[in-house]
């Protein structure tokens, strides 16, 4: 299998694809952000 792998400069993983791995990247981090800004909302709007 000679596929070529490089590392990933942020989670140091090793992956055949990495612009499709760093996409993931910022597709979790805008939905992990999303989440906690729902949280803080929904946590702000029950606690008074």
């Amino acid at each position: 299998m000679g596929t070529e792998h490089e590392t990933c400069p942020d989670c140091r993983a090793l992956v055949s694809d990495l612009a499709a791995h760093q996409a993931w990247h910022s597709r979790l981090v805008a939905d992990l952000a999303n989440a906690v800004e729902k949280e803080i909302l929904r946590t702000s709007a029950t606690s008074g």
